[in-house]
């Protein structure tokens, strides 16, 4: 039953500390944070007029949805935080709520970043390279990309077609290499090895910039004229190899959807809502040209407005420190926050940046067409949605589990014979990754050599933190191994009180021989599942989607376990010869590797390169070259 007058009831004769606050509510914008009996927050939200917002929820008057009067039941506490402006309030609550992430405000459920290709016009000889952040002030960023799929794409396009360096040497001019084999297959100039000047390196730097920046009209008039050079100097490879590209260019271009002849920089946005799920679209339009769209797909969001919806987007799309802004940004409704996010866009663009509702028209039309896009990625995420339901059932049919598979988690250990041991542990959700829950951990020397030992320690210790620190317990714990690493998971899990909660099984590789057929005799793999406290092995059918199921998880954590196995090797193995060098500590060394990258790179480096290094004095740098080459 909800109590309306719950911030008004008096516990252990005092009154609820949000109704004390009533009297003293400033009357200018900012952020206020509601909070229950426990001082959990709530829900996060902002106004131009704190008195009046926040009075608005607790007026008998007030007609509220379900989700909203359930909220403020549950309030006991709230605080305010004033701004100067409403700007400043909309920056500050977008930063509070992806920080708390409160249950009552729509939250999206992913952490996605955009990819970026970074071109490193800062070194003499620049590289292009897929980067998530923005953090060099002397390269130039391109994107974002919707995809890294997109992206890494684009990075084929110009590796196939324009011959930039992709080694990660540092390269002063001075220093010879021998080149890779990129140079042999004519996609590189060996700038390495000194067969192109700066000058010349730097037409094609600028070639490929056009290439980025969508402007092909330029970069084929510029690749023509060069054919014509070459032509007329009769150096026919040349001017052939530039033909080539010039089509491959033209190619490129064509599969782009031109939407706005006068090669304008939109983006373009628009929700389509079925039942209680709500899906948001918005198409990234580049010098006219469609370049990507992205989906934002909101659970449970029938209570919450349209407004509120699409501002979670162009926050989420705007408001990060590395966002590159569009000249237009086209919206389906006049959201409410426009001004004040006009203005703010317009303090981070090097351009103005217009919001706009448009009527009719071309961009009328644009609005329409994000639209359709947002009713086809709704129908297509919902039918997705169904058949990994369909899955997850399948799976709990087959294994006889007590729980639906929504949350697996699944762990691996990984050695190289019994030393630097790791586990890994990775968070499947509705059949996809979640990877902003896996963890890595690294197993004492102790307990090294046996594997049993290293399961019990990566689950004890786990799992403990998830009991301390609030985590979602899931639903089936997935264990790389037999009878024996299950036994062990079994009764450690039990000791911390989290078996009786949720599905233990592991999955184990056997040998067996057929027994009829022109095979009779013939040795073969296949896979089982164990659980605790049954004696016989579940054989899972070959290539049934059950087995899919178990086998992509643990395959993922097992690369994982790998990955994490292979970064400790690598830097112990240039940690450990760096430490002998007398004047090396911790801090020198953890720059040294995050600089170099590997000990082969170090030992190749100059007395200059070294100098490049921060906190490095010269005296220091002749050390370091001297112990390394001899």
């Amino acid at each position: 039953m909800i109590n309306k007058n719950h911030h008004s009831r008096r516990i252990n004769g005092g009154i609820y500390p949000a109704k004390i606050k009533f009297s003293s509510l400033p009357d200018q914008p900012g952020v206020y944070l509601f909070k229950d009996f426990k001082r959990s927050i709530l829900y996060i939200g902002k106004s131009k007029s704190l008195r009046n917002r926040i009075r608005s929820y607790f007026q008998k008057s007030a007609k509220h949805n379900t989700r909203i009067k359930i909220l403020v039941s549950l309030i006991y506490d709230f605080s305010i935080i004033v701004t100067d402006t409403e700007a400043e309030a909309l920056i500050l609550e977008d930063q509070l709520i992806k920080r708390h992430h409160p249950r009552y405000n729509v939250a999206l459920k992913d952490g996605k970043s955009y990819p970026y290709c970074k071109l490193t016009v800062g070194e003499m000889f620049p590289r292009l390279l897929l980067v998530r952040e923005k953090i060099d002030n002397e390269s130039e960023y391109f994107g974002p990309y919707t995809s890294v799929k997109d992206a890494r794409q684009v990075l084929k396009a110009v590796a196939t077609y324009f011959p930039l360096r992709t080694s990660k040497m540092i390269l002063d001019g001075k220093k010879k290499f021998r080149p890779c084999l990129n140079f042999q297959m004519k996609r590189c100039l060996a700038p390495c090895r000194g067969n192109v000047n700066v000058q010349e390196y730097q037409k094609i730097v600028g070639q490929v910039r056009l290439f980025l920046k969508g402007r092909d009209k330029e970069l084929l008039e510029e690749l023509e004229k060069r054919m014509r050079l070459n032509a007329e100097k009769l150096e026919f490879e040349k001017s052939a190899h530039l033909r080539d590209q010039i089509q491959a260019v033209r190619r490129i271009f064509a599969k782009q959807m031109v939407l706005d002849v006068k090669g304008k920089d939109q983006d373009v946005f628009n929700l389509f809502r079925e039942s209680e799920n709500t899906g948001v679209q918005v198409l990234f339009i580049r010098e006219g040209r469609l370049l990507g769209t992205d989906f934002f797909f909101f659970e449970d969001s029938n209570h919450a407005s349209d407004n509120n919806l699409l501002g979670q987007v162009l926050h989420r799309i705007y408001m990060m420190e590395d966002s590159i802004m569009p000249s237009e940004i086209l919206l389906p409704f006049d959201y409410s926050d426009k001004k004040i996010l006009e203005t703010e866009l317009n303090k981070k663009s090097d351009r103005r940046v217009r919001v706009i509702n448009p009527q009719k028209g071309r961009k009328k039309e644009l609005i329409n067409m994000a639209f359709n896009n947002a009713k086809f990625n709704f129908s297509e995420k919902k039918e997705r949605d169904y058949q990994n339901k369909n899955i997850l059932e399948h799976v709990k049919y087959k294994m006889k589990l007590k729980h639906l598979p929504k949350r697996v988690d699944a762990f691996d250990i990984s050695h190289l014979s019994g030393t630097m041991t790791v586990a890994s542990m990775v968070c499947w959700e509705n059949n996809m990754p979640s990877k902003k829950d896996y963890r890595k951990y690294k197993i004492s020397d102790s307990n090294g050599q046996d594997d049993y030992s290293s399961m019990k320690e990566v689950l004890a210790r786990h799992y403990k933190n998830s009991k301390e620190e609030g985590f979602k317990t899931p639903d089936l714990i997935l264990i790389d191994g037999g009878k024996g690493q299950i036994n062990i998971a079994a009764k450690i899990l039990k000791e911390l009180d989290v078996l009786k909660k949720v599905d233990l099984i592991g999955l184990a590789k056997g040998r067996s021989e057929r027994k009829k057929g022109r095979n009779l005799g013939q040795i073969f793999d296949y896979e089982y599942v164990v659980k605790p406290n049954q004696k016989n092995e579940i054989r899972i059918r070959r290539n049934s989607d059950v087995l899919y199921f178990l086998q992509k998880i643990r395959n993922e954590s097992h690369r994982f376990a790998i990955d994490f196995h292979r970064s400790l090797k690598l830097h112990h193995t240039l940690g450990s010869q760096i430490d002998k060098i007398p004047g090396i500590g911790p801090k020198r060394r953890k720059i040294l590797l995050k600089h170099f990258g590997s000990l082969k790179n170090l030992k190749k480096a100059s007395i200059d390169e070294i100098l490049k290094v921060p906190g490095v004095p010269k005296q220091l740098a002749i050390e370091i070259l001297n112990y390394l080459q001899n």
